[in-house]
């Protein structure tokens, strides 16, 4: 009898989705999908934002803070990655409550540890899977007294992570915060990352962070899958709030089916799957990178470093229309004269050579003092 698992993409319970929630309590995912996760035995998802009671609600929109009374409508998930960017968005204090809140709450969670990292192992209808959980940054770097690590990339201790974990005889899902921001296609120096950790025995890779739906690689008996997307986010485009739902079947230690859902959130901040004509557009890009991966996988940083100009600008236009649409011409201006730096810092971006990046930034640059918005 196969193991049935769901991965899912960026959760995030902060800035305007907790305000709504306070507001005025709403559902935030729709039945037919919470249905759908239940359908399966397991269901793991990003918690991209730390659960923070003790503090005031951050007015910054770069800091993602959730608190717990909003957890409860999300009892159907299993387990929480805590391995992003954002985990550290309140400090050491914040990643401290964020655990004692989920474990009094009895929710699992993998990706924070104190001395030595260790996957979370299952045993489902006899197949052992160990879920890996790992990030490639901070957008603020842990304080020399922090109470946590994470697991980073490229850091070689995941290759023995990996390598201990299948000499235990289990099947190995990689869920990596990984990739630079609104481009459905990994980045050379992380996809070569990745597909050495498939070498040292990963069977799944997935990612999150990107913002956007990207798509999947096959690599000798390992499957990738770049980019889930934002699974609940308050992006300023439909491009960043649509995501697919990754439902996986492992049967005698091998990935039999795999699948992908298309949800997006809409305007109400409710995230809901999509009819299936309008699914059928993101599927068409979905299946539109994993063909180009594929037929460029000799020639991959070549290829990006031309793609990734057309991902940028796309992302620039999707969310000009969005906040027209939204906000109407006014509203438009508003936006893109308050986050000036952020359309100047996308504009720099677009025009750049970042095929040799590990890592993207959305808060902070390297020096921990300059701030990069992202609209």
């Amino acid at each position: 009898m196969a193991a049935k698992i769901v991965l899912l993409g960026d959760l995030m319970l902060g800035r305007f989705v907790y305000k709504k929630f306070l507001e005025r309590e709403y559902q935030i995912v729709d039945d037919e999908i919470i249905s759908f996760c239940k359908q399966h035995d397991f269901t793991v998802a990003n918690l991209e934002s730390p659960i923070v009671d003790s503090l005031p609600i951050a007015e910054d929109h770069l800091v993602f803070q959730g608190g717990s009374d909003i957890l409860k409508q999300f009892d159907w998930i299993d387990l929480f990655s805590l391995s992003n960017n954002h985990i550290n968005d309140c400090g050491s204090l914040g990643m401290k409550e964020t655990v004692t809140i989920l474990d009094s709450l009895k929710f699992k969670h993998n990706g924070l540890y104190k001395n030595t990292y260790e996957p979370y192992r299952l045993n489902i209808n006899g197949e052992k899977i160990a879920v890996i959980t790992s990030t490639d940054m901070m957008n603020v770097e842990f304080s020399d007294d922090a109470p946590f690590k994470t697991l980073r990339v490229p850091d070689e201790e995941i290759f023995e992570t990996i390598k201990r974990a299948k000499k235990g005889g289990y099947f190995i899902i990689l869920y990596a915060h990984v990739g630079l921001l609104f481009s459905r296609f990994p980045n050379p120096v992380i996809r070569d990352f990745l597909l050495k950790c498939c070498d040292f025995g990963a069977d799944l890779v997935v990612t999150v962070h990107p913002h956007v739906l990207g798509g999947m690689e096959v690599y000798k008996d390992s499957r990738l899958v770049y980019s889930l997307g934002d699974f609940v986010m308050d992006g300023s485009s439909y491009r960043r709030r649509t995501s697919g739902i990754l439902s996986v079947e492992i049967e005698e230690g091998n990935l039999k089916e795999l699948a992908v859902e298309i949800v997006q959130t809409d305007t109400n901040l409710q995230t809901k799957r999509l009819p299936s004509d309008k699914a059928a557009r993101y599927l068409d890009s979905f299946n539109y990178v994993t063909n180009k991966i594929t037929a460029n996988s000799h020639r991959y940083e070549a290829m990006f470093k031309k793609q990734y100009k057309y991902e940028l600008l796309q992302h620039s236009l999707s969310t000009l229309a969005f906040l027209y649409k939204t906000r109407g011409v006014t509203g438009l201006l508003k936006i893109m004269t308050k986050r000036l730096r952020a359309v100047l810092a996308i504009a720099k971006r677009t025009f750049s050579d970042r095929s040799k990046l590990s890592y993207d930034h959305d808060a902070v640059d390297r020096s921990g003092k300059v701030r990069i918005d992202d609209l």
